[in-house]
């Protein structure tokens, strides 16, 4: 491939922000449905690179600014569709009714909120302490060198199109079986791939992507549940049955073990984050105070802006914008540093205070914690499409532009993906778990805080309190996970975690990512597609 060049007036083109707005809503779509059923979304930046890559080349006269702003706004629908899989499920779970207009109306200004609460950070973060962003590295790394032959390509879309064709199988003609019974299952090599849930490849390949280290935690998490504490707790009489045992002490365990790591890391690793950021700006830039009145004067209008679409009290639209600011710091410099960006824990930081302090009802709650954890998403997103920016010379503007563009698009996408894959498929089932809405319903739903609970707050506390003395991040939250979703998600996940130590030894990490990346893309675009196909049916047979 030649070498890209070009002006830098030609990175803000039409087919740029056209094309990336195509690719921000199919990535907001199949990223919702992977994210329900694996409860996690790979940042989408690598991805979005090399089709962009891929398209721009193939209609030529491009340049590699131009390719960096298309990326730019495809990947917005990853983090964004994450922030809203991760929170509004809980409504539905609790037997009440959200919008489809509250729903983009909560990704819209949390989306809106993350980009204008980052902007500020790129400076201090990227240009002067040089934090890795390795996603946005990798990706302009990708963008320089080009892809010879498009042999990448090739095989990113060649896993797409057999993700696609299984899903199409299986749920389109129903050639595929889409559920196996345990008890009917002989082969006990399929029971590894399946366990008794939806045939799915998503599980195995987002084990490949996520790696050994948290997918394993999640599986010992739900062997600790299924054949240690359960069995004990039947066998000693504490409870009468499995099922008992397992809603009655097993699950608030591993809730609370989720929101007392999520408390530690904030308290660890959020609030000095946020005081050095705040240091930093007081003793190194100039122009602090004219940044700071514009981020206020934007998040007055955010607040009145959620105000207005969702007709919610004003006080909860001032946390909300409140804790979007924060978290949305928080997490683009975690993301810098450890290429990860827990934004449910962000938001269950936010939902927790919220509730302790004012009370709100359910709903409220839930598009309070959607607001919140699309905003740390978004930091973390944008910061890497930013630092991929600045190695390719692009104009952080034209970037601005074209993910504002795209967060409208994706916001737009969302909601009718999320209430038609609930109405078709049902959320919170077998067959997308959805295990962080699990957790915030949780939160939302609870009058008094049980016991369980508690003792699993303390632990998911220690626990983070000494992963972090290690550089083991929030490994206690993929534990705590692992021990109250279905277990039938857990053993394909940590098939695919042992798959990638296997891929890693043979250095074919980048191949096999783009494979996984591929089979993922591919499955969940279809079962979205079809699920979208069948809501509409419904809809005008009604």
């Amino acid at each position: 491939m030649k070498k890209l060049s070009g002006k830098r007036s030609d990175e803000l083109t039409p087919r740029a922000l056209i094309l990336g707005c195509v690719l921000a809503a199919l990535v907001t779509m199949y990223s919702a449905y992977a994210g329900l059923k694996i409860g996690g979304v790979y940042w989408p930046i690598v991805t979005t690179s090399l089709v962009s890559l891929a398209a721009l080349t193939l209609l030529g006269k491009t340049n590699s600014r131009e390719i960096v702003v298309m990326q730019t706004a495809g990947s917005t629908g990853g983090l964004l569709a994450a922030g809203i899989i991760f929170t509004i499920p809980a409504i539905w779970m609790l037997g009440l009714k959200v919008s489809v207009w509250e729903i983009t109306a909560a990704a819209l200004v949390g989306g809106i909120a993350g980009v204008v609460f980052t902007i500020p950070l790129r400076e201090q973060l990227i240009i002067k302490n040089k934090l890795p962003f390795a996603d946005g590295a990798a990706a302009a790394a990708l963008i320089r060198a080009g892809d010879a032959g498009g042999k990448k390509a090739k095989t990113l879309f060649a896993a797409f199109g057999v993700g696609a064709v299984f899903a199409f199988l299986r749920d389109g003609l129903g050639a595929l079986p889409s559920v196996v019974n345990l008890e009917t299952l002989k082969a006990g090599a399929s029971r590894l791939f399946s366990f008794g849930t939806s045939i799915s490849l998503i599980p195995l390949a987002g084990g490949v992507l996520i790696g050994p280290l948290f997918t394993g935690a999640w599986f010992l998490g739900a062997v600790t549940t299924h054949f240690v504490l359960v069995p004990w707790l039947v066998s000693s009489g504490a409870f009468a049955d499995k099922a008992v045992a397992l809603a009655g002490l097993a699950k608030p365990i591993g809730i609370g073990i989720v929101i007392g790591a999520a408390i530690a890391f904030f308290l660890l690793r959020g609030l000095p984050e946020l005081r050095k950021i705040f240091s930093d700006y007081r003793t190194t830039e100039k122009t602090t105070g004219m940044r700071l009145r514009w981020t206020g004067i934007l998040a007055i209008a955010c607040v009145g802006l959620f105000t207005i679409i969702t007709g919610l009290d004003l006080v909860l639209s001032v946390v909300a914008i409140l804790g979007a600011f924060a978290m949305a710091y928080v997490g683009g410099r975690v993301t810098g540093e450890m290429n990860v960006d827990p934004m449910e824990i962000f938001a269950l930081i936010v939902l927790i205070a919220a509730k302790l302090a004012f009370g709100f009802a359910a709903v409220p709650l839930a598009l309070l914690a959607a607001v919140v954890c699309i905003a740390a998403g978004m930091g973390g997103d944008f910061l890497q499409d930013l630092k991929a920016g600045h190695e390719l010379r692009a104009k952080p503007i034209n970037q601005i532009h074209a993910q504002m563009l795209s967060v409208v698009v994706s916001s737009l996408v969302i909601g009718v993906v999320l209430v038609a894959l609930d109405q078709t498929q049902g959320i919170g089932t077998l067959s997308l778990p959805a295990p962080q809405a699990v957790a915030v319903k949780e939160i939302i739903g609870a009058t008094t805080l049980s016991t369980a609970l508690l003792a699993g707050a303390i632990i998911g506390a220690a626990a983070t309190f000494i992963a972090l003395r290690f550089n083991y991040g929030v490994i206690a939250v993929a534990f705590g996970i692992g021990m109250y979703v279905p277990i039938e998600l857990s053993v394909p996940m940590f098939a695919g975690g042992l798959a990638r130590l296997a891929i890693d030894r043979a250095r074919k990490t980048d191949f096999w990512r783009l494979v996984a990346a591929g089979l993922i893309s591919g499955e969940g675009l279809i079962g979205v597609l079809l699920a979208l196909s069948s809501f509409a049916a419904g809809f005008i047979k009604f």
